[in-house]
């Protein structure tokens, strides 16, 4: 345990697992005053300033600041109040740690807040590769430590080849929301083609009364600015950097998150027959297990299932099957041929719905076409209508260990 004193408007990020406890002064963590907090959680940073003169016992990895309050926090919440505000900023721009202050002090002033997050990466809100949403009307310790009110699950860390189902995660996120004043998080995905035009379509979406744009280096987002109808009001803010996150560290965090919403979990098993399968084509079909002969000659490797629908052919097998031999495949049957390996859905990243909505999420361990059924680790124990299939596989320490690839069913 450190002691640690602190001069007036001086502070620390505190690195989790980590804990604080105030001897004398008063301090604020991320804008919301608090006498002492502990969070075992990983990959939460605590921002602890002092409001007077204070000393506080620290216990953890910590980094002293000097002046860690940007003029911008202080002056805009009451602005905020009765806007929808959306984000923009490069990855470590500080986008997620400036939302989460501003919404403790918009809070903390007695008015309720929306938080919409959908920085499906590095999630600040929500599991990893979830649009999240959350109705606040008193200030956190830190958004990581919530449970979403909404959830859209996409199931991927990259918004790139996800689009559209970004932009319905975005929107019916927003139909959820209960306050005028509303926070939206982006991605820091903002550079080239692809990201001028998600960044546009966001914006277009969403109609924000403000754009927040955290630059790093001035004039670092001007390709995406321009691009902002004149109407919208946009704001010019430098970054509140407090040193750029490690690569091992941001994977550390999505691993502690993906395990938080693992914790405790049991093994739910699915009839195939009895569920909606989304984002895969696996199970349209119809049986055609007398087509293995064939194809396991052809292909070299043991079929394990084979599906026939009239415009696909879809072949889960023992091991990988050269690219090429889809091609050739799909060319002399003149349909779509997809073929997997059926053991890479084996920790696939999945998301859980009840009815219309997302209340969950889990990772396969197991899924048998054969015998007509799936096995998920959740800690989600409710009512299941459907299983939306992602793009990352994790262990049950939540570790990635693969992914599954665009062109596989």
């Amino acid at each position: 345990m450190d002691r640690i004193t602190l001069s007036k408007g001086e502070g620390i990020i505190l690195r989790s697992p980590a804990s604080f406890s105030t001897v004398t002064g008063e301090v604020e963590v991320w804008g919301k005053i608090a006498e002492e907090a502990s969070v075992l959680l990983e990959g939460v940073d605590l921002l602890i300033t002092a409001r007077v003169a204070s000393t506080i016992d620290v216990n953890g990895h910590y980094t002293r600041l000097r002046d860690p309050i940007p003029p911008w926090w202080t002056s805009l919440p009451s602005y905020l109040v009765g806007k929808k505000a959306l984000f923009l900023g490069r990855t470590d721009s500080g986008k997620s740690s400036s939302i989460l202050y501003l919404a403790n002090k918009i809070t903390s002033s007695g008015d309720p807040v929306t938080l919409l997050n959908s920085d499906i990466g590095q999630s600040d809100l929500g599991p990893p590769g979830v649009i999240s949403l959350k109705y606040l009307d008193f200030p956190v310790i830190h958004t990581k430590l919530l449970e979403p009110d909404f959830m859209y699950f996409i199931g991927d860390k990259t918004p790139i080849g996800h689009f559209l189902p970004m932009m319905k995660g975005i929107l019916d996120a927003l139909k959820e929301s209960k306050t005028d004043t509303i926070l939206i998080n982006t991605t820091g995905f903002v550079d080239g083609g692809s990201a001028r035009v998600l960044k546009s379509f966001k914006i277009e979406f969403t109609e924000p009364d403000i754009v927040i744009a955290i630059e790093r280096e001035k004039h670092d987002l001007d390709h995406i600015i321009k691009n902002i109808p004149k109407e919208i009001e946009v704001k010019r803010v430098d970054s509140p950097v407090y040193g750029i996150k490690s690569q091992p560290y941001r994977i550390g965090a999505r691993k502690a998150l993906v395990r938080k919403y693992l914790q405790n979990g049991r093994i739910r098993r699915f009839k195939l027959e009895n569920v909606c399968l989304k984002n895969t084509f696996i199970y349209t079909g119809r049986e055609k297990s007398e087509y293995a002969p064939f194809l396991e000659d052809l292909l070299g490797v043991k079929v394990l299932w084979v599906e026939e629908s009239p415009d696909m052919l879809i072949v889960l097998t023992e091991a990988p099957v050269n690219r090429e031999k889809c091609i050739m495949m799909s060319n002399l049957l003149k349909k779509d041929v997809k073929i997997a390996p059926l053991r890479y859905y084996d920790g696939l990243y999945v998301g859980l719905l009840k009815g219309k909505l997302y209340a969950g999420v889990g990772i396969i361990t197991s899924l048998s076409p054969k015998s007509g059924e799936i096995e998920v680790l959740t800690r989600y124990n409710g009512e299941v209508s459907g299983i939306s299939f992602g793009y990352i596989r994790f262990n049950s320490e939540g570790e990635e260990v693969g992914r599954r690839r665009r062109e596989y069913p």
